[in-house]
């Protein structure tokens, strides 16, 4: 009998199966890697407005008290006592595939309460408003991070 040398269609359809399963598994580490890229960036963002809202009250930088207002999608950096969405001054950002959890309850309020609401005191930079920001990945609740405020104004 004569060797003959090819491929059967077998072995052909073992090496796509083969490709295939390798490919989904590199997909599925791609998609996972993308998740905590948005809720690394997501964190650093919010962290790095907090840090401009304590620095512009320290400055009284407008006369006024500085703060962040959370929403589930948004946050933004407002100027004053309080926050006020009418407000033109207010500068809003978006969480693009993230979300804060609770921001309705996020912060103390200083009176026994809970506030989506961190202010600033003018010239100090310290806050009464203390809690913890948790941030997750909309299509995964499981991929969370944490971002806390303290009395002092320290933002971890």
């Amino acid at each position: 009998m004569k060797n003959q040398g090819g491929i059967s269609i077998i072995e052909v359809l073992m090496v796509l199966c083969m490709v295939g399963v390798i490919a989904a598994m590199g997909f599925s580490s791609y998609l996972g890697w993308q998740k905590q890229v948005r809720l690394v960036n997501a964190k650093d963002e919010l962290r790095s407005v907090l840090v401009r809202a304590q620095q512009q009250a320290t400055a009284a930088a407008n006369d006024k008290s500085w703060g962040i207002h959370l929403t589930t999608t948004t946050y933004a950096l407002f100027s004053g006592d309080f926050y006020d969405k009418d407000n033109p001054g207010n500068q809003v950002w978006n969480l693009q595939g993230v979300e804060v959890f609770s921001a309705s309850t996020t912060f103390a309020d200083g009176s026994g309460g809970r506030s989506s609401d961190v202010l600033f005191t003018k010239f100090v930079g310290s806050t009464v408003n203390t809690g913890t920001i948790e941030l997750l990945v909309n299509t995964s609740p499981l991929a969370t991070t944490t971002l806390d405020v303290n009395a002092s104004g320290k933002i971890d």
